[in-house]
């Protein structure tokens, strides 16, 4: 099996070129792909002056992460391909276990990395769900010693480094242009097992990763993309009922989050203000009830797609739900 590895590039500057080079030094060689999401820096231009073999694809406008990986996904042919954050080192003999992975399974439609800090800390080992569809990752932040890294079934592949089948992607169909950034790969993941593929995580499958080096962890700009298009994605999917419940069960998500205390300030630094987060969420709602229309829309193309969406979306619920 041959592996194409697509790179999603946003003033990613050195880190994109070492993320190129690490992919290059595979045990088991891969393609290479390097989508520039009209970055304003000088990381293409260092890619090729290190001359480094890859294919770049330059878009003359930011499409967002959704966008930029299908613009990939048209570009890229192999049986398994890879869809990755620009801010990444992969593990030499990461492709040869991902390849092993996927040998081992032949019923998986994707093989989930293990993302982690080199310091240790875990990025994630699965996702797990609330019931209005809120995303938690298994194993987030936790000491590698603490986590259970065993090869197991889990939802989905870590937006940072998703491996696919071309069936499974083929089956999910394209990304959501319009969710731009975040939780764009939990819907897609979601349509992954609609369509009957699972997700197996491979421990040996390293990739090093320092997260939200463009978007800024804890930022109102994160917040505000990942509560509308949670909200979007929960409409086009949760059974009516749920979706009745989404104001309820936010509003009583917010209070315990604020009980445990808001972070004073963002991952770049910057000073967080309970106004500018409290006015990210409201934006987002806003936002979501807005494109009701249209998500409602598309809820109907899903069930002609998928059968009862409601129902199974449940059943995936039960079997990833956040734990205390």
């Amino acid at each position: 099996m041959s592996i194409d590895v697509g790179i999603i590039n946003y003033n990613g500057g050195e880190e994109l070129t070492a993320c190129v080079k690490s992919l290059l030094a595979q045990t088991e060689p891969v393609r290479v792909f390097v989508f520039d999401n009209a970055s304003a820096d000088n990381s293409v231009q260092l890619l090729r002056e290190q001359e480094l073999e890859c294919k770049i694809i330059e878009s003359k406008k930011n499409l967002g992460y959704a966008g930029a990986c299908n613009g990939l996904l048209d570009n890229m042919d192999s049986e398994i391909q890879v869809l990755c954050n620009m801010d990444l080192e992969f593990d030499p003999a990461w492709a040869k276990n991902l390849l092993a992975c996927f040998e081992r399974h032949p019923e998986a439609g994707s093989v989930a990395s293990l993302v982690m800090e080199k310091s240790g800390v875990v990025n994630a080992v699965g996702v797990q769900f609330g019931a209005d569809l809120f995303a938690k990752n298994e194993a987030s932040g936790l000491n590698i010693s603490e986590a259970d890294v065993r090869e197991k079934e889990v939802f989905g592949c870590y937006g940072a480094v998703m491996s696919f089948r071309k069936a499974a992607a083929g089956a999910a169909g394209k990304m959501d242009a319009s969710f731009f950034l975040f939780f764009e790969e939990t819907e897609w993941y979601f349509r992954h097992n609609l369509a009957g593929f699972k997700t197996v995580f491979c421990p040996e499958a390293k990739v090093y990763h320092e997260r939200s080096m463009t978007t800024v962890r804890y930022s109102p700009r994160k917040l505000f993309y990942s509560e509308r298009n949670r909200l979007r994605t929960a409409i086009r999917l949760l059974p009516f009922a749920d979706i009745v419940k989404l104001p309820f069960r936010g509003f009583v998500r917010y209070l315990n989050m604020a009980k445990g205390g808001v972070p004073g300030q963002s991952g770049d630094g910057k000073k967080l203000s309970k106004v500018a987060i409290c006015g990210a969420l409201l934006k987002a709602w806003l936002q979501a009830l807005a494109m009701l229309p249209q998500e409602l829309c598309i809820r109907r193309k899903y069930r002609k797609q998928f059968g009862d969406v409601g129902a199974k979306v449940r059943a995936i619920l039960e079997m990833y739900p956040i734990r205390p």
